[in-house]
């Protein structure tokens, strides 16, 4: 039996300061998907959710698809379930055992499974589209073929030795000619920039103490770990945090030393916040930047308030 909480009307504007994952409505109105369970679908609009992250890094294949990674571990986390459940949802939506929205790519070397997010609408429909709205699902319509179909939970990542990975001009022009070529050096980048992310995403959940602040702050949490890590692996130079440009790798050193306090006082500032914040993530950013600045100012000024009634601005 669910716990009975007191929760608050909206007033106003408030119910648009959130971020909402969007589902497609064709998932619950179309039969094709009749028979797919409702925490698929919901499943399916996470990932659509993590395929603009994917799009923003340019995580892509050599034939232009976009993939994402998704982890047995996340969907566990994000979906409030347990393994045998994350395994079934993948398996609903999955192309061999399921309905076919997703499709998994073993890469082993204890790297996670590509997962390609495929177009829900069918082929038909496509064509009915205009050509500049599908030209992606169209190149995600030929399949990548996989050996087996089981995801594996995080482990640890084996970064890629650039200095293995260089070969001088000689060597290029000779596996050029070869009928096996060696990676070039973009996919390299892509690699290593997705290795990047992982460990950072790795590290901020640590710092965090993610899985107990998941128990407190279900809704939040995932989306603070997003920034972050979204934060720490941009190739910007400069953040606008608070109306000023700050150096990218100032933010990073920042974000790298917040804690779950942190956090928490963050997240607390922000309910208690009454005004109309019209960019959430922004907003969310410069108030993860000034966390370990502010935190004591803050919690200071409610201190004043319940004890004199005099309340002091600390955000």
């Amino acid at each position: 039996m669910l716990k009975s909480h007191q929760f608050d009307y909206y007033y106003g504007k408030q119910a648009e300061q959130f971020t909402f994952y969007r589902i497609p409505k064709r998932l619950f109105t179309d039969s094709t998907f009749a028979d797919l369970s409702s925490a698929a679908k919901v499943l399916y609009g996470l990932m659509l959710d993590r395929m603009s992250l994917s799009v923003s890094n340019e995580w892509k294949d050599d034939q232009d698809r976009v993939f994402i990674y998704f982890t047995l571990t996340e969907i566990q986390e994000l979906m409030n379930c347990g393994h045998n459940k994350a395994v079934r949802l993948l398996a609903e939506l999955d192309s061999i055992k399921g309905i076919g929205l997703i499709e998994r790519v073993k890469q082993g070397m204890g790297r996670p499974n590509r997962i390609y997010v495929m177009n829900f609408l069918v082929s038909e429909e496509i064509k009915d589209f205009p050509k500049e709205e599908v030209m992606t699902s169209e190149k995600g319509k030929s399949r990548v073929p996989e050996k087996g179909s089981q995801d594996f939970p995080k482990k640890e990542l084996i970064n890629t030795d650039l200095n293995k990975t260089e070969v001088n001009e000689t060597e290029k022009n000779e596996s050029n000619r070869s009928i096996y070529p060696s990676k070039n050096s973009h996919a390299i980048e892509k690699e290593n920039e997705m290795d990047r992310w992982m460990e950072y995403r790795d590290v901020f959940k640590k710092n965090i103490d993610y899985e107990i602040m998941m128990q407190r702050y279900p809704d939040s949490i995932p989306e603070i770990l997003e920034i972050l890590v979204e934060t720490a692996c941009s190739g910007s130079k400069y953040f606008r945090i608070n109306s000023s440009q700050i150096p990218a790798e100032r933010v990073r050193e920042r974000l790298l030393s917040l804690n779950s306090m942190h956090v928490e006082y963050v997240l607390d500032a922000m309910r208690d916040n009454s005004s109309d914040v019209k960019n959430i993530r922004a907003f969310l950013l410069s108030a993860l930047y000034n966390a370990s600045k502010t935190i004591n100012s803050y919690y200071q000024a409610k201190v004043n308030h319940d004890l004199y009634g005099n309340p002091k601005q600390g955000w």
